[in-house]
């Protein structure tokens, strides 16, 4: 369980962390940006207690975001709610995470609903969504001077 807990915070920690802010951007997608570090942070500390407020974020970076970036952002914020939403069919919470870790479930986890949500984490790092993460790193260092790539 370890492992799992271990992939997601690295899938989660590679592809999206904030590590910094330049000060150009001012617009309400570089602002929301900015906005998100503590939630990233949070990820490198691997607390997972924020998860569902991350999840909102990146939800509305997918509504907010600019045309270069909107389908990218959408295939962020699908993963994650569908990692979400098979977490909640296993009975678990995202704030649960930290906990499997040390092996500590839940008493009325659903076994194999859990599979299932591993097998959403995994997507968390599939080709599709590393490259809507570079493209979004791209263009957030480029017109936001935000560097989410650094760590």
């Amino acid at each position: 369980m370890k492992r799992i807990s271990t992939m997601l915070a690295a899938a989660v920690l590679g592809a999206s962390l904030l590590t910094g802010c330049g000060g150009g951007g001012t617009d309400a997608y570089c602002d929301t940006l900015e906005d998100t570090q503590k939630d990233f942070d949070d990820f490198e500390a691997s607390d997972f207690s924020n998860f569902d407020e991350f999840t909102d974020r990146v939800d509305e970076l997918a509504e907010d975001a600019p045309d270069e970036v909107k389908d990218d952002w959408k295939v962020l914020s699908e993963a994650f709610n569908a990692f979400v939403e098979a977490l909640d069919k296993a009975g678990l919470e995202p704030a649960d995470l930290e906990g499997l870790a040390s092996g500590e479930l839940p008493e009325d986890v659903d076994m194999a609903a859990l599979q299932e949500a591993m097998t959403e984490a995994q997507a968390l790092s599939s080709e599709k969504f590393t490259k809507a993460t570079e493209s979004i790193e791209k263009h957030a260092k480029d017109e936001c001077d935000i560097d989410l790539s650094d760590s």
